[in-house]
């Protein structure tokens, strides 16, 4: 097959050639193109004639043909050397532009500076308003130190940059070859200054993406602004100064800047998605689907909006809003799998597992496995653990690259059915066939642990430890069970400790040297850690833990606060009502 794909690459090459030493002799439309196959060849044939300016073709000789035949043979074979040499020799005979780049990129490949200028020179005669050749003219002066080559080949890709704008992002690119971030800018500077381009918009865009680059934050908010400032309405620079103020950590800034720019162009949709991804970031849901919705009056019937829209409507559970989307998206026919999936989690929160598993069974493509995975569980929330037993095996059948993961999914599905026994012989199977898997150790323990096999907990998260010593999470739990459910406190405390330097701010850590700390009679140093995990963020069962420490250190009213805040916030967390059973605390003490 690879011999074939060089003889094709070879012969498409000497045809083009064939095509172009016609059309220098006659006015006729040139012959169909021959297919080319994983090779740099289509574009030599991708011009049949001459281009304007180029000499014509020279008549097809035996020595083109050979410069031409084993060109295409040594790059096939990766000999670069020979490749530069009869590329050059080829494009020199006749006189074709491409051949000279490919003579140029060869030289490039292995190195050889002085062969790719060669090849440029004539790559330029041939074709002077070559944006290409210009760029790589001024990639080999960089390379060189020759700062006056480079900056009029720089001058030479931003006059034919084509497209407006696009020259300046152009030079910018090359000058990203630079090692020094401060060099590039500076040399932009140069460039920009000698087109007395001090006011054009794209060259100070340029500049902008140039300063930041070179950690310059304040320039290069400033370039930004002026750019848009210049051209007005003209998002880029907009788009790209808010990015660059929300990543110096200036959040107020970045609103104020995009609201202004909202303000002076209340229609653009660019700029009201960054607005609701800025509300996101922030965990601010309800406004980033507020944007969303005033996106959708604008335009009622757009896809990505309506999508992002429905995702966000089911993170913060709207349940109501999200179907709403989804219905919308249906009915334009868009997404149809991602549709089917989501509506399927809109049904199934809602108790309607028939319509869920309905909708669950249309899903293909890549999110069908997790679809099937939520149909197994909600035959199991249904009462027909059997059926969603043997659709897990189908699975692990089917996926046999994913068996402990599917392992992993039944074995919960069943401790959240209360079938703990069987959970625990699902994680057995598992380990039998996987003894080492971390993920399947750590789960069996925190199952043996519920079930009071604390012998069978410390046997796991100890083979996870051998194997990994700073497993933060079996460092904590095998730490956490000690304290709690034994009297080995200092073993406890030692595992804790070791998992609080690796990871100092985990509430989770910190709660559990509190706890140990509690067991081991020092309730004024657990309070202290206690307090600064729940300061992390509300956790019931943190909250259960401080409130007993103060509890015992006297302080009953503290307590009884914290207790109560918790119910508020978890009433029917179980290990907060467990201890509010021990210490004969209801929601109505004062």
């Amino acid at each position: 097959m690879r011999t074939q794909t060089r003889l094709l690459s070879v012969l498409t090459s000497l045809l083009a050639l064939v095509a172009l030493a016609s059309s220098a002799d006659q006015a006729v439309e040139p012959p169909l193109q021959p297919l080319a196959s994983g090779s740099d060849a289509a574009s030599t044939s991708a011009q049949a004639a001459p281009a304007n300016g180029q000499e014509p073709l020279q008549e097809l000789s035996s020595d083109l043909v050979y410069a031409t035949l084993v060109a295409e043979v040594a790059l096939q074979r990766g000999d670069y050397d020979a490749a530069v040499e009869h590329f050059l020799a080829a494009a020199k005979l006749a006189r074709e532009p491409r051949l000279a780049e490919r003579a140029v990129r060869s030289a490039l490949n292995i190195k050889r500076p002085e062969a790719a200028r060669e090849a440029l020179a004539l790559w330029t005669e041939l074709e002077p308003d070559a944006p290409k050749a210009h760029q790589l003219s001024a990639f080999l002066a960089l390379e060189a130190g020759d700062r006056a080559t480079a900056l009029e080949s720089l001058k030479r890709v931003i006059e034919l940059g084509g497209v407006p704008g696009q020259g300046y992002l152009q030079a910018a690119q090359v000058l990203g070859r630079l090692p020094d971030p401060n060099d590039r800018l500076a040399l932009m500077r140069e460039l920009v200054a000698a087109l007395n381009a001090d006011t054009d918009p794209d060259a100070q865009f340029a500049l902008a993406t140039l300063a930041a680059a070179a950690g310059d934050h304040e320039v290069a908010v400033q370039l930004a602004e002026r750019a848009s400032v210049l051209r007005p309405g003209w998002t880029d620079p907009q788009v790209f100064l808010v990015r660059l103020l929300v990543r110096a950590e200036q959040p107020e800034q970045a609103h104020a800047a995009l609201d202004r720019y909202i303000s002076q162009a209340p229609d653009d949709a660019e700029l009201k998605l960054m607005k609701a991804q800025l509300h996101m970031d922030a965990e601010e849901s309800e406004q980033a689907l507020a944007v969303f919705n005033e996106l959708l009056v604008q335009t009622p019937d757009r896809p990505d909006v309506l999508f992002a829209a429905a995702v966000l409507a089911l993170d913060i559970r709207d349940m109501e809003a999200a179907r709403g989307y989804l219905e919308r998206l249906k009915g334009l026919g868009e997404r149809p799998d991602e549709v089917a999936f989501l509506l399927g989690q809109v049904e199934e929160q809602a108790g309607n597992h028939q319509d869920a598993l309905a909708l669950y069974e249309e899903v293909q493509g890549q999110n069908r496995t997790n679809a099937q995975v939520r149909i197994a569980r909600l035959h199991a929330k249904n009462g027909d653990v059997r059926r969603a037993r043997e659709l897990l095996q189908q699975l692990r059948d089917q996926y046999a690259g994913q068996t402990s993961a599917f392992y992993l999914i039944e074995a919960e599905m069943l401790r959240d059915q209360g079938l703990e026994q069987q959970a625990l012989e699902v994680y057995d199977l598992a380990l039998g066939n996987d003894p080492d898997n971390a993920d399947l150790l750590y789960a069996r323990a925190m199952l043996a642990v519920g079930m009071g096999k604390v012998a069978l907990l410390e046997r796991d998260l100890r083979r996870i430890l051998v194997a990994d010593p700073d497993h933060v999470d079996a460092l904590n739990a095998l730490g956490y069970t000690l304290a709690d459910r034994t009297d080995r406190f200092d073993a406890a405390k030692s595992l804790i400790e070791r998992a609080l330097q690796l990871r100092p701010d985990d509430p989770a850590i910190l709660d559990s040297m509190g706890w140990v700390l509690y067991r081991k009679g020092q309730p004024e140093a657990a309070e202290v850690f206690l307090r600064r995990a729940l300061e992390q963020g509300f956790d019931a069962e943190i909250a259960a833990h401080l409130g007993e420490v103060l509890w015992t250190l006297g302080r009953q009213d503290e307590a009884r606060a914290v207790w109560r805040n918790a119910l508020d916030e978890a009433p029917e967390h179980e290990y907060l009502l467990r201890v509010l059973s021990r210490f004969r605390f209801s929601q109505s003490d004062n």
